[in-house]
């Protein structure tokens, strides 16, 4: 008989590879297809945990404690792992602060050590560094994620110092300076105590200089009890048994739409381990924040956040708000047509992102003017739109108008646009005048 062999189970904890790409779409577009195991992944990470316990003295005299885990790759990043637990087991981060907090951004350290010197005073120190590390960026700084920091401009200058996202740093720290190693997460268990320094219930931001210009101490420290204990200082960092129930062993992961699966254009959502978007040519347009969630068997979590923006044509919306019967009958739903004679042209009623077969009068916002002291603005509020050509013009009598040059700004907001239209006053004493926009469709 064969003998039967065990095979342990892998620790994993899920990761964001591959970030999904922004996506500027036309009504009408073939729909976008991505495999959410290409830019999701179930890491494997090491059997044991570096426990990074900080200690600290509140001023009326109460001693506190946290203890953050840290979740290691176990091969994913050899090079930075084999460092950073060079550090940890030569005791070189004993003593060591949290040196910069950026709240909603990182919390940092491995730069600096501090302890109370025998006059009384603090006696601060550098932790010995080791030569400079090759970078091995891949995974994406998510929440919760802990890289290397290193120097402005040189993707292979990591050495001691780390540091722990605590926002969602994807779209900024993946794609400057080479991309930051991610080489482990914090322990869904232990991330609460990183949150509570990140929320700096207890502590406050001060400037020591240099390096520690934004650096945690209790609150109201100053030079009478500006002691080593004041400070968010981890007393021990060592290696301790994967914590139980931290990890998972199944590297199938869940997937789910925490934003961006609602009602409206695109058409967002998740089928046979595909995420979905489809671009309807009947559409008013639309733009949505697609938050899309992997979740593990123990219930880690890792999330990525994208936009979508689909522009509505005349044609596209046309093709939504009329019958289907009257859409190619130019005499009712044509830009010059007024559908149900309420007032309002069909092409104004697209400009402003409006149901054409509705009473729009009341639905009309601006254009408002806005005055400077060598110029008038005319701002106009629009639906999400595209291929309309937009002109100013002038008249002194209200009845004999002229084009009139003007500069165009636009502000993205929600679902729509705001379009402001300046135009030069002239010098002097000028007649009185009247301003307008005409809309044409390119």
């Amino acid at each position: 008989m064969a003998p039967i062999i065990g095979w342990a189970q892998i620790p994993v904890v899920p990761v964001l590879n591959q970030l999904f790409p922004d996506l500027d779409k036309n009504p009408g577009d073939a729909e976008e297809r991505f495999t959410l195991a290409s830019h999701f992944g179930a890491e494997q990470i090491r059997d044991t945990a570096v426990r990074l316990k900080a200690e600290w003295t509140l001023l009326d005299g109460t001693e506190e404690s946290s203890e953050i885990d840290f979740l290691l790759f176990r091969e994913r990043t050899p090079i930075t792992i084999t460092n950073f637990l060079g550090y940890v087991n030569r005791g070189d981060y004993t003593n060591m602060i949290v040196h910069r907090l950026v709240p909603g951004f990182v919390i940092q350290g491995g730069g600096f050590t501090i302890v109370n010197g025998a006059d009384g005073g603090i006696a601060a120190d550098s932790v010995a560094t080791q030569p400079t590390i090759r970078n091995e960026f891949g995974v994406s700084n998510t929440l919760g994620t802990i890289s290397m920091a290193k120097l402005g401009g040189n993707p292979d200058s990591a050495t001691s110092q780390w540091f722990i996202s605590t926002g969602a740093n994807s779209d900024n720290l993946d794609s400057q300076n080479g991309g930051f190693t991610v080489f482990g997460v914090v322990s869904r268990e232990s991330f609460e105590a990183a949150l509570e320094l990140d929320r700096r219930q207890k502590f406050t931001l001060y400037d020591l200089g240099g390096a520690l210009g934004s650096t945690p101490l209790i609150r109201n420290t100053n030079n009478a009890n500006f002691t080593a204990e004041r400070f968010y200082r981890f007393s021990s960092v060592v290696e301790v048994p994967l914590p139980e129930g931290q990890a998972g062993t199944d590297p199938n992961l869940s997937y789910s739409l925490i934003s961006g699966s609602e009602e409206g254009d695109p058409i967002v959502e998740i089928s046979e381990g595909e995420l979905v978007v489809g671009f309807p040519n009947a559409t008013f347009g639309g733009k949505k924040k697609v938050i899309v969630q992997a979740e593990d068997s123990v219930g880690n979590t890792v999330v990525d956040t994208f936009e979508i923006v689909m522009e509505a044509n005349y044609e596209s919306w046309r093709k939504a708000v009329f019958p289907a019967e009257d859409v190619e009958n130019d005499l009712l739903t044509g830009p010059a047509a007024d559908f149900n004679n309420d007032g309002v042209d069909n092409l104004m009623a697209f400009v402003h992102g409006l149901e054409g077969g509705t009473n729009a009068i009341n639905g009309l916002g601006g254009p408002s003017l806005v005055l400077g002291l060598s110029t008038v603005g005319l701002e106009l509020k629009t639906g999400l739109i595209e291929g309309v050509n937009f002109g100013v013009e002038v008249s002194t009598d209200g009845k004999s108008w002229v084009a009139t040059e003007s500069a165009q700004t636009t502000k993205e907001s929600a679902n729509g646009r705001t379009e402001l239209f300046t135009v030069a006053r002239p010098d002097g004493e000028a007649p009185q005048s009247f301003y307008r926009l005409r809309y044409t469709l390119n």
